[in-house]
Order: C-alpha cells, then structure tokens, then sequence
C-alpha cells in the first residue's frame, strides 16, 4: 500500500469536511476522491426507503434512461 502523509491543514479540510472531497493534483487533475463514512442519519433514510413501497429503478434503468436523454 502507498502511504500519502496530507500537510496539516489538508489533513484539517478533510476532517472537517462533511460531503465527498475531491482531490487534485498541482495542475488540477483528479487524483480521486475521499468519501466520508455514512452517517447514523444517511442509514437510518437508506432503512426507511428500503422499508418503503416506493418504486425502485436499477443502476442500470437509470443509466439506460440517461443515455436514451442524450441529443434531445
């Protein structure tokens, strides 16, 4: 595994951070992102959903419906 030590203020940034946090490179390339672990709440919304009647759509009906969008 590599090890990448952040400086003290980045390390800061991603800790305080409450939503995904996308890193870059000096140029501004995406290197990739850090997502933050879900919350209690985010489970406890995913539950209720779950537990819902609520129609529910694949990945790939959503991808599928997107492309079917493209050039309209």
């Amino acid at each position: 595994m590599i090890r990448i030590v952040a400086t003290e203020e980045q390390a800061r940034k991603i800790a305080e951070a409450r939503e995904t946090v996308e890193i870059v490179d000096s140029s501004g390339n995406r290197l990739g992102y850090f997502a933050r672990p879900f919350s209690e709440e985010d489970l406890r919304i995913a539950r209720e959903r779950l537990a819902s009647n609520e129609e529910r759509r694949s990945s790939n009906m959503v991808v599928e419906r997107l492309k079917s969008m493209e050039g309209s």
